[in-house]
């Protein structure tokens, strides 16, 4: 599923570029600081009075005195280093050059001899120092701490910003996602433990990337855990309740007929009635909680309107016992994906809780068609409407919790409380909905809806 907004690894990759961006502008100061001090000494012996000592000396006693001086009387400082060169571009003490620095020095510095006379010269990077004779010398000056892999100082300047720079992004990525994660793990230990009530803080939950999605998906899932938690205890304490009637007046009748010391027909008629309503109540109770399982239901294909027309022909003898009667009007060839049993169970349970209530000499209206959802899906409607009391509006959408039953003064007409609860559920599973709402003239109409199966 596409997120709308940047994904997890896009922001990891946005950190790390950044990362990659400061190192190279923190390294580049780095150097540049690092290379304008060391070079402050260079160009200051550049700029001092060395050279022109040199050539003083030069002049006033040859090489001989140059390379005197050189190497007894010079002040050179401990940051640089110099090289007097002929035209050779060679030493006059006889030491190498750097090797990083002898083709510069050969092609940039000292002129060719054959060339020595031509009008055009190399460019010298170098000042000159002429002798008596006419020899021409190369004043060098050229700094010690500059080798193959920079100066031990430039070494550590860059190895100090790459540690600051690594150091910064991995704090900025515990922080951005490793709190994240402990937090996500700590709230998941907390719910494995029993704490239904753990959520991860908003603050993680509320961030517009993967960790924010997952983290908003665990609060619902614990928000659903928790509600189904708290609906099962209420279906158990509504069981019990439900059972506890039957029971206690299966407990009457037995101590009626052990004080009359019989058991009559009316006793008997009273305990097989309460026997079967905590048989149906149990059995209800079994097929409601199975519902929970979606491998529980078959798919198959299903002709509603057959099965509705089923459905309608044992429903008429309850029906015309009742007083009332049924009409219907199903459209042909409505076919669904899904568990026979359970939908003849939905509709079923529908079906005969109007005409539980039905008053005598009404009618028990059932429709389907089909409609157009979508262009490539339809949906199969079916409305089955009555003319009984009704339940007041607030109370449209509680019809359909397990044993919920509306105060009013209607008769009880039976039933384990389960049936509407058990019709959306089976229709929920089948990815259908199922609403109530007013009748107009009185009475309710349930709507049920399932996806159409597509047969092409």
């Amino acid at each position: 599923m596409d997120l709308p907004y940047p994904r997890l690894y896009f922001r990891m990759a946005v950190y790390i570029g950044a990362a990659l961006a400061a190192f190279i502008l923190v390294g580049a100061g780095t150097l540049v600081l690092i290379a304008s001090a060391e070079l402050a000494g260079y160009v200051a012996t550049r700029h001092s009075a060395l050279g022109h000592d040199a050539a003083d000396v030069l002049a006033a006693g040859g090489q001989p005195a140059l390379e005197n001086w050189l190497r007894n009387e010079a002040e050179v400082p401990a940051d640089v280093s110099i090289f007097i060169l002929d035209q050779d571009s060679r030493d006059i003490l006889g030491r190498p050059l750097p090797a990083e620095f002898a083709n510069f020095v050969r092609n940039s510095v000292v002129a060719p001899a054959d060339r020595a006379d031509a009008n055009y010269r190399p460019l010298r990077l170098a000042p000159q120092l002429i002798g008596a004779d006419g020899s021409v010398y190369a004043f060098l000056v050229l700094p010690k701490s500059i080798g193959p892999w920079g100066s031990p100082a430039t070494l550590f300047g860059l190895l100090a910003a790459g540690l600051f720079v690594v150091g910064s992004v991995a704090w900025l990525i515990a922080s951005r996602f490793g709190r994240p994660i402990g937090e996500l793990q700590a709230a998941v230990r907390e719910l494995a433990s029993g704490h239904i009530d753990a959520r991860v803080p908003s603050a993680i939950s509320a961030r517009r990337d993967e960790l924010g999605a997952l983290a908003a998906d665990f609060n619902s899932m614990a928000d659903q855990l928790q509600s189904l938690m708290a609906s099962r205890e209420q279906l158990m304490q509504e069981m019990s309740h439900e059972l506890r009637s039957p029971l206690a007046r299966l407990q009457a009748s037995l101590a009626l007929a052990e004080h009359h010391e019989r058991l009559g027909e009316t006793e008997r008629e009273q305990i097989d009635e309460e026997v079967r309503r905590i048989d149906q109540t149990i059995g209800e109770m079994l097929r409601f909680s199975r519902l929970d399982t979606p491998a529980s239901v078959a798919r198959k294909l299903i002709r509603i309107d057959r099965l509705l027309h089923d459905l309608i022909r044992v429903e008429e003898v309850e029906a015309t016992a009742r007083g009332c009667r049924l009409e219907s009007h199903i459209d042909r060839d409505l076919p669904v994906i899904g568990d026979p049993d359970l939908l003849r169970s939905g509709f079923e349970n529908i079906l005969r809780n109007a005409i539980r209530y039905a008053p005598a000499d009404s009618c028990v209206e059932l429709t389907s068609h089909r409609e157009k959802s979508t262009r490539e899906q339809s949906t199969i409607v079916v409305q089955i409407s009555d003319r009984g009391p009704g339940v007041p509006s607030q109370y449209l959408e509680r019809i359909f919790e397990p044993f919920f039953r509306v105060k009013s003064g209607v008769a009880d007409v039976g039933g384990s409380g389960l049936g509407l609860a058990i019709a959306q559920r089976a229709f929920k599973a089948h990815g259908g909905s199922i609403v109530a709402s007013h009748r107009a003239g009185g009475g309710l109409t349930f709507t049920l809806k399932l996806p159409a199966a597509d047969l092409t």
